[in-house]
């Protein structure tokens, strides 16, 4: 009888090509393509960039050669021309506003000009450089822009106080953990008569009445019914002396130490003098911030000052000098005209 015998299996021999071509077809392998999809990110850098315009003019602030502008000052119902000596303010707790009204936090970088402090931030704007004859306590140095983060999204509107928050306004600008931009570095925004800060300090020296180009006195000292004060002198009575320069402080006012914190830095004060600022429509991108000097200043002579009472304008409720400024700046809560929105 044959033997039977079992054929060995052919093998069908295939080219690594065509190996990882029947792979595929039959779902073997590994699906992996190697491309991946990067996450959406989480956050976005901004950019708040600020201005100073009177009307609808943008000042080229820094020099005061440069800083010499009309439409702040008028003299006998005649605009005269003012030089701006000085004019910095704080921004604290800085928003933006989605389209459905949700104000989101900005996250701020660290810098000399902007901080976190506790729970609250704080930024400087400062339009002065240093050189100007009625400045004190100059920076020499200029900001005009606050950066930090946001969530990723679309921002239609920008909210802020404008002021700096009452649990840093009166703390001690020599300690090491006062943030930057409330410390000894910058000594003209401290108001050691109040023990806290200039929320704003904005410092104009009108064109004197008589000598064209000369901002030196002219700033006309009145009594309360609009004439001229004087001087009694040995029985020689006289026109009460001119002064140089409108100052425009705004901060709190009456404020007292707290029994219970002294030495901690607790005060109380009658008037906070904090407003809180809401400009509804502005893009970041494309816009800038401005404060407008003109809309702050209407209803107000920077050219006359009522004798008995503080230079310009220091905060202080019964002063004339401050009654229609506080009327402006009541207006920033709902919109108003002295912050808006311009182009970049």
């Amino acid at each position: 009888m044959t033997p039977f015998h079992r054929s060995a299996p052919t093998l069908l021999k295939l080219s690594p090509l065509a190996l990882a071509a029947l792979l595929g077809a039959c779902g073997g392998g590994s699906d992996d393509t190697g491309s991946t999809t990067a996450p959406a990110a989480t956050t976005q850098s901004v950019a708040i960039d600020f201005a100073a315009t009177v009307g609808s003019t943008v000042l080229n602030i820094g020099d005061c050669a440069s800083t010499t502008v009309s439409g702040v000052a008028t003299r006998n119902g005649v605009a005269v021309d003012a030089r701006l000596t000085d004019l910095r303010f704080y921004v604290s707790n800085l928003k933006l506003l989605k389209a459905d009204g949700t104000a989101v936090a900005v996250t701020l970088d660290e810098s000399i000009w902007q901080a976190k402090a506790g729970d609250d931030t704080i930024a400087l704007i400062d339009f002065e450089n240093g050189t100007c004859t009625n400045n004190s306590g100059g920076t020499g140095g200029t900001n005009t822009r606050i950066t930090g983060s946001v969530p990723a999204g679309s921002y239609v509107g920008a909210v802020f106080t404008l002021g700096v928050p009452s649990s840093w306004n009166h703390s001690n600008p020599a300690l090491a953990t006062t943030p930057k931009p409330i410390d000894s570095s910058v000594p003209g925004m401290a108001w050691s008569w109040q023990a806290g800060r200039k929320f704003t300090k904005i410092e104009l020296s009108p064109v004197n009445a008589t000598t064209p180009d000369t901002y030196t006195g002219g700033v006309q000292i009145i009594n309360a019914d609009g004439t001229q004060a004087t001087t009694t002198t040995a029985g020689v009575t006289t026109a009460t002396a001119n002064t140089s320069v409108f100052p425009y402080h705004l901060g709190s006012t009456g404020c007292v130490a707290d029994a219970a914190a002294t030495g901690t830095g607790g005060y109380t004060c009658t008037s906070p003098n904090q407003f809180d600022v809401r400009v509804a429509a502005f893009n970041p991108t494309s816009q800038r911030l401005t404060v407008d000097l003109q809309a702050l200043f209407a209803g107000n002579n920077v050219t006359q000052n009522t004798t008995g009472t503080a230079g310009g304008c220091m905060s202080s409720a019964s002063d004339p000098q401050c009654t229609a400024m506080f009327t402006m700046l009541d207006g920033v809560k709902s919109g108003g005209t002295v912050f808006r929105a311009i182009a970049k």
